[in-house]
């Protein structure tokens, strides 16, 4: 049985981008972000299995964001294109899913690629 969140626990305020590489003069890729939506999740650190299952495939997942399902924040609008923002950290989308199939969560596979410079 799956075990949704509740209301209180989508207490997270976090920024859903997207990234875009755009060449630069000197031959080089500039990183340019949308200006994104502001959002409420459930923010969970990934641990032990889920990580070594990961390092299998060279994607390792280290944190779960848990979004409400809808406009926008379905598992085919999210892409590996977006990034979330939290805390002053940026987390490279891996993969999401609706939970349970139910259309009532996203839940959002990211990894964490460092402080936001």
């Amino acid at each position: 049985m799956i075990r949704l969140p509740v209301a209180e626990e989508l207490n997270r305020s976090v920024l859903l981008r997207i990234w875009n590489d755009v060449p630069n003069a000197a031959f080089g890729l500039d990183q340019t972000f949308d200006a994104g939506r502001k959002l409420f999740a459930k923010v969970e650190p990934v641990y032990g299995l889920a990580i070594r299952a990961g390092a299998q495939t060279g994607e390792v997942p280290t944190h779960l964001f848990w979004i409400r399902y809808g406009t926008g924040t379905r598992p085919q609008d999210i892409t590996s294109s977006h990034v979330f923002e939290w805390q002053n950290r940026r987390y490279r989308v891996i993969d999401a899913i609706n939970v349970g199939d139910m259309q009532r969560f996203t839940q959002v596979s990211v990894k964490d690629l460092g402080a936001i410079s």
